[in-house]
Protein backbone atom coordinates (compact mmCIF):
# COMPACT_ATOMS: atom_id res chain seq x y z
CA UNK A 1 0.00 0.00 0.00
CA UNK A 2 1.36 3.66 -1.23
CA UNK A 3 1.29 5.78 1.66
CA UNK A 4 -0.93 8.94 1.51
CA UNK A 5 1.26 12.31 1.25
CA UNK A 6 -0.15 16.00 1.69
CA UNK A 7 -0.76 16.73 -2.04
CA UNK A 8 -1.67 13.91 -3.40
CA UNK A 9 -5.63 13.17 -4.67
CA UNK A 10 -7.62 10.63 -3.12
CA UNK A 11 -11.21 9.12 -3.80
CA UNK A 12 -13.83 8.11 -0.43
CA UNK A 13 -14.37 4.68 -0.57
CA UNK A 14 -17.35 5.51 1.49
CA UNK A 15 -20.31 8.00 1.73
CA UNK A 16 -19.04 10.80 3.82
CA UNK A 17 -21.33 13.08 5.99
CA UNK A 18 -20.38 16.19 7.71
CA UNK A 19 -22.13 18.74 9.77
CA UNK A 20 -25.44 19.20 10.92
CA UNK A 21 -28.85 19.81 10.18
CA UNK A 22 -29.95 21.48 8.09
CA UNK A 23 -26.22 22.44 6.95
CA UNK A 24 -25.02 18.91 6.83
CA UNK A 25 -22.85 17.59 3.50
CA UNK A 26 -23.15 14.43 2.01
CA UNK A 27 -20.30 13.47 -0.55
CA UNK A 28 -20.98 10.28 -2.71
CA UNK A 29 -19.04 7.07 -2.81
CA UNK A 30 -15.95 7.93 -5.62
CA UNK A 31 -15.69 11.78 -4.30
CA UNK A 32 -12.21 13.84 -5.47
CA UNK A 33 -10.31 14.89 -2.53
CA UNK A 34 -7.10 16.70 -2.19
CA UNK A 35 -4.98 16.22 0.67
CA UNK A 36 -3.70 19.58 2.75
CA UNK A 37 -2.69 17.72 5.78
CA UNK A 38 -1.61 14.41 7.33
CA UNK A 39 -1.47 13.42 10.73
CA UNK A 40 0.04 9.95 12.92
CA UNK A 41 -3.32 9.07 14.06
CA UNK A 42 -3.92 8.41 10.44
CA UNK A 43 -6.23 11.26 9.77
CA UNK A 44 -5.98 13.56 6.55
CA UNK A 45 -7.28 17.11 6.36
CA UNK A 46 -9.05 17.27 2.56
CA UNK A 47 -10.97 19.62 0.19
CA UNK A 48 -13.29 18.70 -3.25
CA UNK A 49 -11.22 19.14 -6.02
CA UNK A 50 -14.81 20.44 -7.29
CA UNK A 51 -14.67 23.25 -5.43
CA UNK A 52 -18.63 23.54 -6.09
CA UNK A 53 -19.49 21.01 -3.55
CA UNK A 54 -17.93 21.98 -1.27
CA UNK A 55 -15.08 24.90 0.32
CA UNK A 56 -14.87 23.07 3.62
CA UNK A 57 -12.04 20.85 5.34
CA UNK A 58 -13.11 17.32 5.46
CA UNK A 59 -11.44 14.93 8.15
CA UNK A 60 -11.18 11.75 6.81
CA UNK A 61 -9.65 8.27 7.71
CA UNK A 62 -7.08 7.16 5.66
CA UNK A 63 -9.43 3.73 5.56
CA UNK A 64 -11.82 5.77 4.18
CA UNK A 65 -10.02 6.69 0.62
CA UNK A 66 -7.89 5.26 -1.84
CA UNK A 67 -4.97 6.97 -3.46
CA UNK A 68 -5.48 8.07 -7.04
CA UNK A 69 -2.65 7.73 -9.30
CA UNK A 70 -2.80 10.83 -11.24
CA UNK A 71 -0.47 11.94 -14.17
CA UNK A 72 0.66 15.66 -13.51
CA UNK A 73 -0.75 17.91 -16.41
CA UNK A 74 1.33 19.23 -18.85
CA UNK A 75 3.98 21.44 -19.31
CA UNK A 76 6.40 22.83 -22.03
CA UNK A 77 9.33 25.37 -22.16
CA UNK A 78 8.48 28.79 -22.95
CA UNK A 79 4.98 28.22 -21.18
CA UNK A 80 3.91 30.83 -19.33
CA UNK A 81 2.87 31.23 -15.34
CA UNK A 82 1.18 34.12 -13.72
CA UNK A 83 0.91 34.63 -10.27
CA UNK A 84 -1.39 37.16 -8.37
CA UNK A 85 -1.30 37.96 -4.86
CA UNK A 86 -0.75 40.63 -2.03
CA UNK A 87 -2.48 42.38 1.07
CA UNK A 88 -4.02 45.98 0.88
CA UNK A 89 -2.90 45.52 -3.51
CA UNK A 90 -3.10 43.18 -5.98
CA UNK A 91 0.79 42.18 -7.04
CA UNK A 92 1.07 40.32 -9.98
CA UNK A 93 4.00 38.25 -11.07
CA UNK A 94 4.75 36.14 -14.27
CA UNK A 95 7.59 33.51 -14.58
CA UNK A 96 8.48 31.72 -18.18
CA UNK A 97 9.35 27.83 -18.28
CA UNK A 98 12.88 27.75 -19.04
CA UNK A 99 13.34 23.95 -18.30
CA UNK A 100 11.02 20.93 -17.64
CA UNK A 101 12.60 17.97 -15.55
CA UNK A 102 10.62 15.02 -14.78
CA UNK A 103 8.51 15.99 -11.72
CA UNK A 104 9.19 20.01 -11.74
CA UNK A 105 10.63 22.84 -13.66
CA UNK A 106 13.32 25.50 -14.11
CA UNK A 107 11.39 29.17 -14.17
CA UNK A 108 12.82 32.37 -14.46
CA UNK A 109 11.17 36.00 -13.69
CA UNK A 110 9.62 37.79 -16.84
CA UNK A 111 9.00 41.69 -16.97
CA UNK A 112 5.58 43.28 -17.62
CA UNK A 113 4.07 45.40 -19.09
CA UNK A 114 1.26 48.06 -17.44
CA UNK A 115 -1.32 49.83 -18.78
CA UNK A 116 -3.18 52.09 -16.15
CA UNK A 117 -7.05 52.12 -16.21
CA UNK A 118 -7.16 54.65 -12.90
CA UNK A 119 -5.77 55.97 -9.90
CA UNK A 120 -2.88 53.36 -8.81
CA UNK A 121 -4.76 50.53 -10.50
CA UNK A 122 -4.55 48.82 -14.34
CA UNK A 123 -4.18 45.78 -16.64
CA UNK A 124 -0.59 44.01 -16.91
CA UNK A 125 0.82 41.42 -19.60
CA UNK A 126 3.87 39.34 -19.40
CA UNK A 127 6.81 40.99 -21.47
CA UNK A 128 8.52 38.36 -22.98
CA UNK A 129 11.55 40.64 -23.48
CA UNK A 130 12.47 41.36 -20.31
CA UNK A 131 13.23 37.37 -18.75
CA UNK A 132 15.40 37.33 -15.41
CA UNK A 133 18.90 35.60 -15.30
CA UNK A 134 18.19 34.05 -12.13
CA UNK A 135 16.95 30.58 -12.20
CA UNK A 136 14.54 28.57 -9.70
CA UNK A 137 13.58 25.34 -9.30
CA UNK A 138 9.62 24.43 -8.35
CA UNK A 139 7.79 21.04 -8.30
CA UNK A 140 5.39 20.83 -10.71
CA UNK A 141 1.91 20.83 -8.83
CA UNK A 142 -1.97 19.91 -9.59
CA UNK A 143 -4.74 21.84 -8.29
CA UNK A 144 -8.11 21.01 -9.89
CA UNK A 145 -6.34 20.05 -12.66
CA UNK A 146 -4.22 22.61 -13.64
CA UNK A 147 -1.10 22.71 -13.55
CA UNK A 148 0.35 24.87 -10.63
CA UNK A 149 3.80 26.02 -9.07
CA UNK A 150 3.95 27.01 -5.78
CA UNK A 151 6.22 29.79 -5.81
CA UNK A 152 6.38 30.56 -1.65
CA UNK A 153 3.79 30.11 0.95
CA UNK A 154 1.56 33.27 0.33
CA UNK A 155 1.64 32.53 -3.70
CA UNK A 156 0.90 29.80 -6.25
CA UNK A 157 1.35 30.20 -10.23
CA UNK A 158 -1.24 29.08 -12.64
CA UNK A 159 -1.32 28.75 -16.28
CA UNK A 160 -1.46 32.23 -17.83
CA UNK A 161 -4.53 32.00 -20.41
CA UNK A 162 -3.44 34.89 -22.11
CA UNK A 163 -5.85 37.87 -20.95
CA UNK A 164 -4.57 40.72 -19.02
CA UNK A 165 -4.20 40.81 -15.08
CA UNK A 166 -5.83 43.56 -13.21
CA UNK A 167 -3.14 44.96 -10.45
CA UNK A 168 -3.62 47.83 -7.69
CA UNK A 169 -0.87 49.84 -6.51
CA UNK A 170 -0.43 51.55 -3.02
CA UNK A 171 1.37 54.41 -2.52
Amino acid sequence: MTKIKKNDTVVNNIQLVFGNYPNFLVLPVGTELMVHKTTRTDTLYCSTVDRKLSTRTIPVRTTDVTRVNKQLPTINAGDIFVCSWGYGQTNVDYYKVITVLNKSVVIAGMGQTRKYTGSMQGECVPDPTKVDTKRITKRINSYANKACLKINTFSTAFKWNGNANNFTEWN
